[in-house]
């Protein structure tokens, strides 16, 4: 049995450093708004960067791809969360 993580572990865990580091901003006295934004925008950027490089940006088609990439996790999430909060599937 091997000790590396495998891939989900490595997202969460790197999912837990973020969320740290936006905390650590908010505990600073940043509004969350501005902390959400700029978090969005950060990895907006990085998407960006890696289909584009440092020297393009998306077109519309991209920014369609990128946004159901989004939408696609933000539901995995959420799929996660309410097997956590909700196991019994009421609403």
């Amino acid at each position: 049995m091997s000790d590396k993580p495998n891939r989900d572990e490595q997202i969460l865990g790197m999912m837990d450093q973020f969320i740290a580091v936006a905390n650590r901003l908010k505990d600073e006295g940043n509004n969350t708004d501005l902390v959400n934004t700029a978090f969005m925008l950060a990895s907006g950027q990085y998407a960006t960067f890696l289909a584009v490089g440092n020297e393009g940006y998306l077109k519309e088609s991209g920014v369609r791809k990128m946004a159901k990439a989004y939408e696609h996790n933000l539901q995995l999430l959420q799929n996660l969360k309410k097997a956590q909060y909700n196991p019994d599937g009421k609403d």
